[in-house]
């Protein structure tokens, strides 16, 4: 029979309503925690620690059940939670994969990769125009940019052009570098890249006329 697996060994994490402001506060814990958090409904803040805050997107009707959720997938990363009562549960959800961990899976299978030839293969999945990841983060940044522009606060076109700047300016550079990594990795070897794999077959050649015009 399997044991339940140990508690992580970093400090408890609190979920509690703040009684000064009224928020329901979050503290404790580690990069991991965090990354919990923000994916449910908390916003972070760094004041000499980092702690969190819940969203004032959630609707107060809801903060309890978003609370009860959060403790939920804190207890089910197995961190010790400590929450008032109205948010305390003994349930727990496990963490779909996030696009965050998928790209950290790309970096793992990078760092182990057994050749340059293999590491060029993983980096199609970076560098792929219209839909690689570079690709995706420019229409992100274009995205924000469009919603600044709807705003139309005094600085908002300003975060607007910032956004833009960013997308054209900072993330071309790292594209660019990063194509010509991996041309130059797979360069380096002419193995087919993925284990298992074999490059595709080249087209036979065309039949050669003969002088009458004829193919042989």
């Amino acid at each position: 029979m399997n044991e339940p697996a140990p508690p992580r060994e970093a400090a408890p994490v609190t979920v509690a309503r703040d009684i000064d402001t009224g928020r329901i506060i979050a503290r404790g814990g580690d990069g991991l925690t965090h990354g919990i958090l923000e994916r449910t409904f908390f916003l972070r803040e760094v004041h000499g620690t980092t702690w969190h805050r819940m969203s004032p997107t959630v609707l107060p009707s809801d903060q309890a059940a978003v609370a009860q959720l959060a403790v939920a997938r804190l207890q089910a990363a197995r961190y010790r939670v400590e929450a008032d009562a109205e948010y305390a549960t003994e349930t727990t959800q496990d963490r779909y994969v996030t696009d965050g961990r998928s790209i950290a899976n790309l970096a793992a299978a990078i760092r182990d990769a057994a050749s340059p030839a293999e590491v060029s293969d993983r980096l199609e999945e970076v560098t792929a125009a219209h839909d690689g990841i570079l690709a995706a983060l420019e229409q992100l940044l274009h995205s924000l940019a469009a919603v600044y522009d709807g705003l139309g606060g005094p600085a908002d076109r300003h975060i607007a052009a910032r956004m833009r700047f960013l997308a054209e300016h900072r993330l071309g550079p790292i594209t660019t570098d990063l194509l010509h990594t991996r041309a130059e990795l797979a360069d380096r070897s002419t193995a087919p890249a993925r284990p298992g794999t074999s490059l595709p077959a080249a087209p036979p050649a065309a039949p050669a006329p003969t002088a009458s015009g004829r193919t042989r």
